[in-house]
């Protein structure tokens, strides 16, 4: 009972000397896997909705106080946009989505095993067509769009420069239309992303 009770106590003063450790570093660089979950959209008699997809997601984060910082983001998926519509039929887009964000960074807790953290932005979502197709003889091209990002989550400390950050985001955007009007919802679609990756602090 004695050795298990020492045991715990070395273990958690090694966690807490982890995570202790890490508050010194200002720059984190993280690389997430992602779950994406788009929003079903409706509008000009067109309902639009897509696959749920696995992406990825690389971040890189400066503290510039203990607690607040900025974060930059780079994301990567593929969908199938999907279209559904009286005069449409049924179409099937698939697209590769890459996101660009920055977003200014609050964390809690800095010098706990577990630090918690909010963040939110904006930049821009770009779905690229991997195939040409037209729609009434228009055809489609790759879809930009300003995207307002937000997220909230945790990292946990693992080791002195290493954690395992796990969190949710979401996405607000225009729901693509790939430049054809007969496929324009003229909705504002989201994305639920739950992620989980390793942050290196440096």
């Amino acid at each position: 009972m004695r050795n298990r009770l020492l045991a715990g106590v070395l273990s958690l003063g090694l966690l807490a000397g982890a995570s202790y450790a890490q508050e010194g570093y200002k720059n984190e660089a993280t690389v997430s896997a992602t779950g994406s979950f788009q929003q079903t959209t409706n509008g000009n008699g067109i309902q639009q909705s897509a696959n749920n997809s696995a992406g990825v997601l690389f971040s890189y984060r400066y503290f510039f106080t203990n607690h607040q910082g900025l974060e930059l983001n780079y994301g990567f998926s593929r969908f199938d946009q999907q279209f559904t519509g009286t005069a449409l039929g049924s179409l099937a887009i698939p697209a590769n989505t890459n996101e660009a964000t920055a977003s200014y960074i609050y964390k809690f807790a800095t010098r706990h095993f577990v630090t918690p953290f909010v963040s939110a932005g904006t930049g821009a979502l770009v779905f690229a067509p991997q195939n040409s197709f037209s729609v009434n003889n228009v055809g489609g091209s790759r879809f930009a769009t300003a995207d307002f990002v937000y997220s909230a989550g945790a990292d946990i400390a693992v080791a002195k420069r290493v954690s395992l950050r796990l969190g949710y985001r979401g996405q607000v955007f225009s729901a693509p239309d790939f430049g054809v009007a007969g496929l324009s919802t003229g909705s504002v679609a989201h994305i639920a992303e739950p992620f989980g990756g390793l942050s290196f602090h440096f």
